[in-house]
């Protein structure tokens, strides 16, 4: 593979406070931001305002009351200041907090010098983040897609950025007469963005204007703030609105114009051109489905089938004359076959290359049944286990076990993987194996292959004493020879995850006894721990785990629920264990914490669960303890139903952009 497709994928950097401290430091040499210049007036007040805004807001009214003033100093010098980089910063964290008046008053001012904006490096992200509320304000709270209900947790987190400003845009009490302007501003851009294609898909600054612009058409919220993260740990607030169909047709144009172009074969091989791909795919999930699957067989047979140009100029090298080596004639002599390294696989282009590798992972998250076989049939059969072990390619293999959807198919890529399991755990490539057991539960297939495969990689195998190692080396992910002198508590994120889908599977009787048989202080030490904790829960939840193996983890965990509950973790197993449990236990565990009640309340956690299990009251009467606590607990239940938000389009495309 080239350098290219070797190369890390690069984490984006932290840049808040580097950027105010470096503004300061171009200031004292008379130098206020770059772009269009400002004077040191206009800087002081500038740089202020984004002070305040990084210490924060007591509540959304003072957000409004500083956005206003703010934008009242820009009367008549909007592109000018918006063209600044300090100014352009402070005009894009507020934009979502303006009134009407303010907005549409640079709605006109933006729309007279539309094409030089899109491409300044500095106005452009003012003009996307106008994109983005117009469309907010433009389809309002009610439009927001209700679907299936999903799991949610019952306690809110606090707010972000991005929720407020959504929040706000969504439910302000804005006339209709400027959500109309808004819709508009909207359509506007979009169609500006399809009539200059051939300018803007390679303009740094005008493409990410129009992804957003494409993601609007079909409903779609990304959002956009300054000082923050993007990608990924963005796109976990993405919702799905009701549009206009008018937009959605707008938005169908941007694929068949593109696939006309004659360029269109190297679109997946460009950083811009290969994420305007990616997100076309993205709305036209969204969208239109049969559109989808023509348009990425397009970019398919088109574009990722393209034979490596590397591979191609090695066949045409390698009609060298073979000099023959005395090791070899010696092993022919022997009748033994001499030894010659593997060749690595003759790959098509697009796993040599990150943006089309992005790409692919892409439409992989987002493609239906039968284009995710042509998928694996034309790109990935007989290469899987050398791309999972490949530092670019192997996120790729699995996000097709984590999406692949024909049983069939999952068999032909199991194996292949199932003999690479060790050394995949080797490499560090724990993902794949995840991903393997993971899509083993989803199809309900190979679970038993599955089981003895990481048995086998771990080396507790064909051994009575060395298997009942198998949770310990499991969940470190480390073979029998490491975990035995191994005393540490470090569990393994896909250790426990992969502990966690055998747990569900059909026959999970192994690793259940392997669990039992533990002594409980290692249980508790493993149970303790952010990723260990989870494995309680699979545990319990199991539909193929009996009664009888709940009531024995529970009983055996007795004497160490003091210790749980005063953690930030182990309260969550406390509260699993509790819930799981029957009346008499449920005694014995209010009677250890009882007894123990000053070392518990002088935890947060630990306070938490005195409060929430009224162990105040147990001392009085157990009995009466008991029947107030189901009546509190069943109170509590419909509340928590209550908060439980439905289910938004986050969790369809939450794989999408990793």
């Amino acid at each position: 593979m080239q350098s290219d497709g070797n190369a890390k994928r690069k984490r984006p950097k932290k840049k808040g406070n580097r950027f105010m401290r470096n503004a300061r430091g171009f200031a004292k040499q008379g130098i206020f931001g770059r772009g269009t210049h400002i004077d040191d007036e206009q800087f002081s007040y500038f740089i202020n305002i984004l002070d305040a805004m990084k210490v924060g807001f007591e509540d959304v009214e003072e957000r409004v009351n500083m956005a206003n003033n703010v934008f009242e100093q820009t009367h008549d010098q909007e592109i000018h200041l918006a063209s600044n980089q300090i100014v352009s910063k402070a005009l894009e964290s507020l934009v979502g907090f303006v009134d009407d008046a303010q907005l549409e008053r640079f709605f006109s001012k933006f729309g007279e010098s539309l094409r030089p904006l899109c491409s300044d490096r500095f106005a452009s992200h003012v003009l996307q983040k106008m994109l983005e509320i117009a469309f907010l304000r433009g389809v309002g709270n009610s439009a927001i897609v209700e679907t299936s209900d999903a799991a949610t947790p019952s306690k809110q987190a606090k707010p972000d950025a991005a929720q407020v400003e959504e929040k706000y845009n969504l439910e302000a009490d804005f006339s209709e007469d400027h959500r109309e302007k808004c819709r508009q501003f909207v359509l506007r851009i979009s169609k500006f963005m399809l009539n200059n294609l051939e300018d803007f898909v390679w303009d740094t600054c005008a493409s990410h204007i129009m992804r957003t612009a494409i993601l609007c058409l079909v409903g779609m919220h990304v959002p956009k703030i300054a000082f923050e993260k993007g990608g990924t740990e963005m796109a976990k607030h993405r919702k799905l609105y009701t549009v206009p169909d008018e937009w959605q047709e707008v938005m169908k144009e941007f694929p068949q114009r593109l696939e006309m172009w004659p360029q269109f074969a190297d679109f997946p091989y460009q950083e811009l051109s290969s994420s305007l791909l990616g997100v076309i795919c993205l709305a036209l999930s969204v969208a239109d489905k049969s559109t989808l699957k023509h348009f990425a067989k397009k970019i398919l047979t088109v574009g990722l089938l393209k034979p490596n140009e590397v591979d191609e100029e090695k066949k045409d090298a390698d009609t060298k004359i073979e000099i023959k080596d005395e090791e070899d004639e010696e092993a022919r002599e022997k009748g033994e076959s001499p030894e010659k390294e593997q060749p690595d696989p003759s790959l098509p282009k697009v796993f040599h290359h990150q943006t089309s590798v992005i790409l692919l992972e892409t439409i992989l998250s987002v493609a239906g049944a039968k284009l995710l076989t042509q998928l694996y049939a034309m790109l990935f059969c007989n290469h899987i286990a050398y791309l999972a072990k490949q530092q670019g390619t192997n996120f790729s293999v699995q996000r097709l076990l984590q999406h692949i959807k024909e049983v069939p198919d999952f068999e032909s890529v199991f194996t292949e993987l199932q003999p690479h399991v060790e050394e995949l755990l080797k490499m560090g490539h724990t993902g794949v194996v995840s991903a393997l057991s993971a899509a083993c539960l989803r199809l309900g297939t190979k679970q038993a292959q599955m089981i003895a495969a990481l048995q086998s990689a771990l080396h507790v195998s064909g051994d009575k004493e060395k298997s009942k190692l198998f949770f310990n080396c499991l969940v470190k992910l480390k073979p029998f020879e490491v975990v035995g002198s191994d005393e540490s508590g470090f569990v393994h994120l896909h250790g426990s995850l992969i502990a966690q889908h055998v747990l569900q599977f059909n026959k999970p009787i192994f690793l259940v006894n392997c669990i039992l048989d533990l002594p409980a202080t290692q249980l508790a030490q493993v149970f303790n721990t952010p990723n260990g904790s989870h494995i309680v829960d699979a545990f319990m939840q199991s539909k193929f785990i009996g009664e009888k193996s709940r009531e024995r983890l529970i009983r055996q965990l007795d004497g160490f629920y003091v210790d749980l509950a005063t953690t930030r973790h182990g309260s969550r197993v406390f509260e699993e264990c509790f819930k799981a449990s029957q009346e008499a236990q449920k005694l014995r565990m209010a009677k250890e914490l009882f007894s123990k009640a000053n070392m518990l309340k002088g935890s947060p956690h630990g306070r938490i669960i005195y409060t929430k299990y009224r162990l105040d009251t147990y001392k009085l009467s157990p009995s009466q303890w008991q029947e107030s606590l189901s009546k509190h607990l069943d109170d509590e239940k419909p509340k928590e139903e209550k908060r439980k938000k439905p289910k938004t389009a986050a969790d369809a495309f939450k794989d999408i952009l990793s």
